[in-house]
């Protein structure tokens, strides 16, 4: 049995191992108080379940002011799909904002600077606008089918979405920014696995930028484990463990109590981020909405 049958996840780097394969590519850097890890899947069909593309994770010291790496990796990513600064850019908040741990989303687009409605001869104003889908149990229609439609209707040539993320690591919680070509497949890392927004659904590029909001039970019990024994995990039979957690009962999704000061934190961060990649002149007006 493997790990990723058992612990939800949705970074790419918790799920390979340290070596390089034919499947995959992977840098690691450390630089400030920042470490990147640059993974690139080459193929479709991999024993890691994840789709092909370039995976950037940020993992960070601090949880305040980190707009400035989220923007430089941000526009490594946006470049390596065709990015120009004539690109029309639709950027969508997928999750519920009745849920601190799922609210990432609607939170990030209330602070993008949206200017796909103000007409500037001048051409230093780029064109971005914004959607808040909200989820299917309230609105009843997949996020995916709506956000196709907008595209569609408003000729969008790229779409970055905006998700909360589960991590299998506790202290990656809110620290853990990933920035990625491949789309999403909304609430997969706690598998309540929703229509993909991904570019061959949609058409056309698909960046995700998510951070680690949550984490779940077996997650826990194993990063215990391992403060007391490093080697924990090599001596646990993993069909136990999955005996146990994929009762309902045991299967918990939790977050922690810092959550309803820190969302907002991490949104600002990633909205800043954003506005800093796409309209670095209006980043710091406050006064534009």
């Amino acid at each position: 049995m493997k790990l990723n049958e058992i612990f939800l996840n949705d970074i790419a780097d918790e799920i390979i191992s340290k070596k390089n394969s034919k499947e995959y590519a992977l840098k690691k850097t450390k630089r400030d108080s920042y470490v990147i890890t640059e993974v690139t899947v080459k193929t479709s069909k991999n024993s890691i379940g994840k789709e092909k593309g370039h995976y950037i994770t940020i993992e960070c010291e601090n949880d305040h002011h980190n707009e400035k790496v989220l923007s430089e990796y941000l526009k490594k990513i946006l470049k390596l799909n065709g990015y120009k600064t004539s690109s029309r850019i639709l950027v969508a908040g997928l999750g519920n904002d009745s849920y601190l741990s799922d609210a990432l989303g609607p939170k990030v687009v209330k602070n993008i600077k949206v200017t796909s409605h103000i007409l500037d001869k001048s051409k230093q104003i780029h064109y971005v606008s914004c959607f808040i889908p909200g989820v299917l149990a309230i609105t009843g229609l997949e996020s995916s089918s709506m956000i196709k439609s907008i595209i569609d209707s408003f000729d969008i040539d790229i779409l970055i979405v905006i998700d909360s993320l589960a991590t299998r690591n506790v202290s990656r919680l809110y620290k853990t920014y990933q920035v990625t070509d491949t789309g999403i497949n909304p609430g997969s890392g706690i598998k309540n696995n929703r229509l993909a927004i991904n570019k061959k659904i949609m058409g056309i590029p698909v960046i995700a930028i998510g951070v680690a909001t949550v984490v779940d039970t077996a997650s826990i019990v194993i990063n215990a484990l391992n403060m007391l024994d490093n080697n924990a995990i090599e001596k646990i039979d993993l069909k136990d463990i999955y005996r146990i957690f994929a009762r309902e009962k045991y299967n918990l999704i939790m977050t922690t109590k810092e959550i309803d000061e820190l969302i907002d934190v991490i949104a600002l961060n990633i909205s800043q981020g954003i506005n800093l990649t796409l309209n670095p002149r209006l980043a710091n007006n406050d006064n534009f909405r």
